[in-house]
C-alpha cells in the first residue's frame, strides 16, 4: 500500500471545483475544449497526495485511469531485463497516462513521485461518462489522446537517445 491519500468528498467544495476547472483548462490537453466538458471533468476527479518514492502507476499493473499533476514531479521508468530505466520525468501540469482512458490493457512503465505530488486523477469510467454525456466531443477528445501519446514518444525516444549518445559506449549503426 503506498502513502497516497484521496483528498476529496462525495460533494467536493466550490473552490475545489473552481481550483480543478482552472487547473485543468490550463493543462494542454484540455485547453480549448468546450466548457462544460471541462466543468464536468473538474466535477469527477480525484484529489490525490504522493510522497517521494511512491508509485502513482506500476508497471504489470491495470491501467484504469490519467492524471494531471497539480504539483511536484514524478520519474517515468520502465524495467528491462532486470534494469530500472528512466525514460522521462514529468512536471505540474503534466497530463499523463491518457491510453489507459481508451484501452484495456496493464502498465507498461512505472511512475514514481520524485517530490511531494498532487494529482487529479481521471478514471476510465468518468472519460467514458464525458464522453457519453458529450458525444459530439467524442473525435476531438480521442485525436487529442492519440496525439498526446504520439508527442510523449516522441519526447521519451529523443531523452533516451540523448542518454545513450552521451554514454561513453560507441553509438551502435542500428538501434532497431
Amino acid at each position: 500500500m503506498n502513502s497516497s491519500t484521496a483528498a476529496n468528498s462525495d460533494a467536493p467544495s466550490r473552490s475545489r471545483l473552481s481550483n480543478d476547472f482552472d487547473l485543468l483548462r490550463r493543462t494542454p490537453f484540455f485547453s480549448g475544449l468546450h466548457l462544460d466538458v471541462i466543468k464536468l471533468l473538474a466535477y469527477l476527479t480525484v484529489h490525490r497526495s504522493y510522497r517521494p518514492g511512491d508509485p502513482l502507476i506500476e508497471q504489470g499493473k491495470k491501467a484504469d485511469r490519467a492524471f494531471v499533476l497539480i504539483n511536484g514531479s514524478v520519474d517515468v521508468s520502465v524495467l528491462h531485463r532486470g534494469n530500472n530505466v528512466i525514460l522521462q520525468q514529468l512536471k505540474e501540469g503534466d497530463f499523463f497516462g491518457e491510453l489507459a482512458l481508451l484501452a484495456q490493457f496493464d502498465w507498461f512503465f512505472t511512475i514514481k513521485a520524485v517530490d511531494n505530488v498532487e494529482a487529479l486523477i481521471i478514471d476510465r469510467a468518468t472519460f467514458q461518462k464525458v464522453l457519453e454525456k458529450f458525444p459530439e466531443h467524442k473525435d476531438t477528445l480521442i485525436e487529442r489522446v492519440i496525439q498526446l501519446r504520439v508527442e510523449r514518444l516522441i519526447d521519451q525516444t529523443s531523452f533516451m537517445l540523448d542518454k545513450f549518445l552521451s554514454s561513453d559506449q560507441k553509438p551502435a549503426t542500428a538501434l532497431i
